[in-house]
């Protein structure tokens, strides 16, 4: 088309290019429309398939732990039955290994009784004390062993120091609370312990020196239930330490508590089993159905998806036309000022008004409006 003859067209040609030029705003404009759509769907299938694994991942936690739960409570129960088996084990060979003691022991401590009688109806009968045969006694008195001598360094310590440091302290929080009062602290604490040894060494005139040989006497039987005691112990502490159950009569609560180990490790395998067939069948089956059920949602956004990337394509490829042919035929030779929709508008006006009758005499009036 010349460009002579553009001009000499009447307003049909205006009407057709503002037409087209109103077509592409409107193409440009769905296109805008398919791009917001496009990011909603986008979201929209982010959103299902992240809730689809969700989903899935949830559901597999779930039934993994309650085939794990179900087993555990076997497992559980089973345990509490072996503890309970095995508390009565316990108290039956405790049982049986007192009577052992008691059986092993019981010579030593019968004669451990008769010499305790015998000093005492001894000492009974010569007038000597009672509590001339306690242990105390003899730590006073006639000490003999290393335990023995630290029993009495502690019993002196406490009379010595301990009780005259306390009646002083008393002494200082009441009578002698204000004024130095050192020098009769130090008279009192001297007082008590003179005191203290006045009594000791009256105790053992009337005692030890007047009943030597009973109390001499005395000490060696009481050596005697001291090894005696020691003998008892080791053998109390032998017979703990013996690893072999077998003189207890035991067996039926190894056997029943075998039997429940080896249910317990019947449970343990079918859990592992439970746990594998899970993982390599049910897990699969789980993700298929939810997968499945949730599938037309997702293939209906997929299908929007591909339905709007079409539709994307085509409105591109005619935008892309019509701006070729806008620019082919209208711009070309109106000029590109002049091809807009307000503009066009404007020329056909004064051709309708009847001020032009051709393009070239619509632009020049319009230049002269404009001017």
């Amino acid at each position: 088309m010349a460009a002579d003859n553009v001009y000499d067209e009447d307003q049909e040609y205006l009407i057709e290019a503002r037409d087209t030029i109103s077509e592409l705003e409107d193409l440009k404009d769905k296109l805008e429309e398919i791009k917001l759509l496009q990011k909603k769907n986008k979201r929209a299938i982010v959103r299902e398939e992240r809730a689809t694994g969700d989903e899935i991942s949830a559901t597999l936690k779930k039934r993994k732990e309650q085939i794990a739960a179900s087993y555990d409570r076997q497992i559980d129960v089973n345990n509490s039955k072996i503890r309970q088996v095995q508390t009565k084990k316990d108290k039956k060979k405790s049982q049986r290994m007192e009577d052992r003691i008691n059986k092993e022991t019981a010579d030593i401590r019968e004669e451990n009784r008769q010499l305790n009688a015998a000093i005492k109806t001894l000492f009974k009968k010569n007038h000597v004390p009672a509590f001339c045969n306690t242990k105390i006694y003899y730590c006073l008195f006639s000490p003999k062993g290393m335990s023995e001598f630290l029993e009495l360094l502690v019993i002196l310590l406490v009379t010595c120091g301990g009780i005259p440091a306390a009646v002083i302290a008393i002494l200082m929080n009441t009578k002698f609370k204000t004024g130095n009062h050192t020098a009769m602290c130090v008279l009192i604490a001297a007082l008590i312990i003179i005191t203290e040894f006045i009594i000791y060494f009256i105790v053992f005139n009337l005692t030890k020196v007047k009943h030597r040989d009973l109390i001499r006497e005395g000490r060696r039987t009481r050596d005697k239930i001291i090894a005696n005691e020691k003998a008892v112990k080791a053998i109390k502490n032998s017979i703990a330490k013996d690893k072999d159950e077998s003189i207890y009569r035991l067996g039926k609560y190894d056997k029943k508590i075998q039997e429940l180990e080896d249910a317990g490790g019947v449970i343990s395998d079918e859990k592992l089993d439970a746990l594998r067939t899970f993982e390599k069948e049910t897990k699969q089956l789980i993700t298929d159905e939810i997968t499945g059920r949730r599938k037309e949602k997702m293939d209906r956004l997929k299908s929007e998806r591909d339905t709007l990337e079409n539709d994307f394509g085509d409105t591109q490829k005619k935008i892309s036309e019509y701006e070729l042919m806008i620019t082919n035929k209208y711009e070309t030779y109106l000029g590109k000022d002049f091809c807009t929709e307000e503009k066009l508008s404007d020329l056909i006006s004064i051709m309708e008004e009847g001020s032009a009758s051709t393009v070239a005499e619509a632009i020049k009036v319009y230049k002269g409006d404009d001017r």
